[in-house]
């Protein structure tokens, strides 16, 4: 599975609240969100986000990479337009 999609599956996730709502935003089903945070969850070898059916509730270490990540990406165009 592609990394960079599981890492933008997790901030989807993270900073909306919500697997459906970034689903909604991905154009994709729930259940795809769920599998790509569980993959990076699993490759990780961490638990980014609390899930039950009712709450979604970010870890400790999730919160800590969530902010590198966000900082990835919005450095990812930068890196592009660089060799553009």
């Amino acid at each position: 599975m592609d990394r960079l999609k599981q890492i933008e599956a997790f901030v989807s996730v993270a900073t909306r609240g919500s697997l459906s709502a970034a689903a909604r935003v991905e154009g994709v089903t729930p259940a795809i969100v769920g599998r790509r945070i569980d993959a990076l969850e699993s490759r990780l070898g961490i638990k980014l986000l609390l899930r039950t059916t009712r709450k979604l509730t970010i870890t400790f270490e999730g919160q800590a990479f969530l902010e590198d990540c966000q900082r990835l990406l919005s450095d990812l165009p930068n890196a592009e337009a660089t060799v553009t």
